[in-house]
């Protein structure tokens, strides 16, 4: 089995070059996983089924793993694992189609503490666009291409992970929509912006600014820095700063797995990109869902069923 899953690690690193961070956390996942199904005496993928997916729900529950952990790095893991294999014909049909992930979840929870059940039921900390325009205002060096990584990300709401691996030709400007690959769900889908609020600093940015970097005629990534293309801890970089010279860095909070950290870094924008069309401009929460490349098998399948890229661009433009 885990020869299996080192073919997926190698597509992770070398051909989606995902973050160091993330792919040693797919590393622990699919390792722990692997234990567990030999362990039980499962000795191949294909021996894989959803009762052996929930009986390892059923294991991190009882080991005391938080459910953060569970279903967002655990599961998470092993669900693209398993979809890169059966993408590449290595098992004959999908085990993750038929694990009731509503189901999984439900078990997870019963390992959450009374603080996390607690911040569960409170909204993600999140700027007011007006917060998020002062941010891009207070961006330190390059302040073009940092403006304009802090109102991309929030108008798109988009991972750091994400924003990172943007192309060239990801970008339509007409649309206007970007198609973006996710290393944490291993999926592409479209997102959009509203042409005004963005389309003026990126073509500036492509044409103009990007150009000031020497490896601009070798990569085809949109962000650049003297190093090469952008980092994920960069992009966060960016956004701390210019949270903390615009006096909009929230306050530091301990994680669900102890660590103590500013609330106000590049994943703040995402939180704030979905507040503000839930609250600002009404979209429902199924369009959010979608545009966020969020999975689910309850509240969004019937959009799904209807949904296209075109109708995605339509709403958020």
């Amino acid at each position: 089995m885990w020869s299996e899953f080192q073919e997926y690690l190698t597509y992770l690193e070398v051909d989606k070059a995902v973050a160091k961070r993330t792919l040693q956390s797919r590393r622990r996942s699919l390792e722990d996983f692997s234990s567990f199904c030999e362990a039980n005496g499962v000795g191949g993928v294909s021996e894989v089924n959803r009762r052996i997916v929930s009986k390892y729900i059923d294991y991190l529950v009882a080991e005391g793993f938080a459910y953060s952990t569970i279903m967002q790095a655990r599961f998470v893991s092993v669900g693209a694992a398993f979809r890169f294999l059966y993408r590449e014909k290595k098992m004959e049909e999908s085990v993750m189609k038929r694990v009731d992930k509503k189901a999984m979840k439900k078990k997870a929870r019963e390992a959450m503490s009374a603080q996390e059940r607690k911040d569960e039921n409170e909204p993600p900390a999140h700027l007011s666009k007006e917060e998020v325009y002062e941010l891009a205002e207070n961006a330190g060096p390059p302040s073009d291409r940092n403006s304009l990584i802090i109102k991309l990300m929030f108008w798109t709401g988009i991972r750091a992970s994400e924003a990172k691996l943007i192309e060239i030709d990801d970008i339509d400007l007409e649309a206007p929509s970007i198609e973006v690959y996710s290393p944490k769900t291993d999926t592409t889908r479209t997102v959009a912006y509203p042409a005004p609020e963005i389309n003026p600093e990126l073509r500036d940015w492509i044409r103009n600014g990007r150009l000031r970097y020497k490896d601009a005629d070798t990569s085809d990534r949109l962000f650049l820095g003297t190093k090469g293309p952008i980092t994920e801890h960069r992009i966060n970089e960016v956004v701390r700063d210019a949270a903390d010279a615009a006096g909009h860095q929230k306050e530091e909070r301990t994680t669900k797995d102890g660590n103590v950290r500013s609330e106000s870094t590049s994943h703040i924008l995402r939180h704030s990109h979905a507040m503000h069309y839930l609250n600002e401009e009404g979209k429902s929460m199924e369009d959010i869902s979608q545009h966020l490349g969020h999975s689910s098998l309850s509240t969004t399948e019937k959009f799904y069923a209807q949904t296209t890229s075109d109708r995605l661009i339509d709403e958020f433009s």
